[in-house]
């Protein structure tokens, strides 16, 4: 039988070619009814007209025929390929409750994949509403947090200075971040930035060295307490309010500093994280040596009146980062707001 129908399937090409080219010859028909006779005249055009007329009809009707049988194929393969997707996102649901392992085949009808493609729908839609609402609150958090650090008088510059001086490490995950939705756009971005801002924050120290105190002297511009002239002061000056005249870092660090300075007098410095520092000068005595690692509880010394410009027993604290001065109280003042904002959302 298969023989014959390609036997038959050679054939149509040549027949196809001869009906179409054939010269045509007017023709007569002859017929014959109760006797008389009646002549139908066939014109050869009209011959024409009529096979090739049937063999595009025939061909049309053909490739309908297949495109038919082709479409009806994809439609078979996509239905067998959404069955699957819904089967093995089935197998997965089930395996997230059970830890039974060699799932039987499942074979699922119509009602049931509608049903189960109306459940992805729904957890879709959910977990997109939970990523909006999220994306929402770390925008308006990153707006917070921006906002703080513009307040705290650190510029662009020092930020980049404690992003860059952090200590992170990684492998380039390319294929995650094509295939992961999460992972680009506008949340991404977000979350990115969220957690830039979130370690800036986290290095800056949070505690004064001295628990109660007083201001003698800002961080600005001021007049020289011994020349009298204009100048820059890169810290802050300040008294013991209770006569506990401990100094303890404002953050635990490395001591890289630990002698006698002939303006700043007995002068320690701590390095923290991210490039940030703390110097502690005009000190009674000097507690720490280099290389020690030091706690908030830790004692460097005692407030003092050691050093050349000094007036008198105070404390002048520094905070440093990346070498550049910033102003003591606004950075450790932002901190402690920022501690206090994640110690409530706890």
């Amino acid at each position: 039988m298969f023989r014959r129908i390609v036997t038959a399937a050679r054939l149509v090409p040549g027949l196809v070619s001869s009906g179409w080219t054939r010269q045509y010859e007017d023709a007569k028909i002859i017929l014959e009814q109760n006797g008389d006779l009646h002549y139908l005249n066939i014109s050869a055009r009209v011959q024409r007209i009529f096979v090739r007329g049937g063999i595009l009809a025939t061909g049309v009707m053909l490739l309908s025929i297949l495109i038919l049988l082709v479409t009806s194929v994809n439609l078979m393969l996509s239905r067998a390929k959404l069955e699957r997707s819904h089967e093995e996102v089935y197998r997965a649901l089930l395996s997230s409750a059970s830890d039974s392992e060699g799932a039987e085949q499942l074979t699922l009808n119509d009602e049931q994949m509608v049903s189960l493609a109306q459940t992805i729908r729904d957890r879709d839609m959910s977990i997109r509403r939970f990523v909006d609402t999220s994306m929402v609150a770390v925008s308006q958090e990153n707006v917070s947090m921006k906002s703080q650090l513009e307040a705290s008088g650190l510029t662009e510059k020092i930020v980049k200075i404690i992003q860059q001086n952090a200590a992170n490490g990684g492998f380039n995950l390319e294929d995650d971040v094509k295939n992961n939705p999460l992972l680009r756009g506008k949340v991404a971005d977000e979350l990115s930035t969220n957690r830039g801002l979130r370690e800036v924050l986290y290095a800056l120290p949070s505690t004064m060295p001295v628990p109660n105190y007083s201001v003698t002297s800002d961080f600005g511009v001021r007049r020289h307490p011994l020349t009298g002239q204009t100048h820059f002061h890169t810290g802050v000056d300040m008294l013991s309010q209770t006569g506990d005249e401990k100094v303890h870092p404002v953050k635990p660090g490395v001591v890289v500093l630990a002698q006698f300075h002939t303006q700043y007098g007995n002068t320690v410095v701590v390095r923290h994280t991210n490039g940030v520092e703390s110097l502690y000068a005009h000190l009674a005595n000097i507690n720490v040596k280099l290389g020690d690692k030091v706690t908030n509880e830790s004692v460097l010394g005692n407030i003092g009146s050691t050093g050349s410009s000094s007036t008198g027993k105070h404390l002048h604290l520094e905070i440093l980062i990346g070498g550049y001065p910033v102003n003591p109280q606004k950075v450790i003042r932002t901190a402690q707001y920022v501690q206090q904002i994640q110690n409530q959302q706890r």
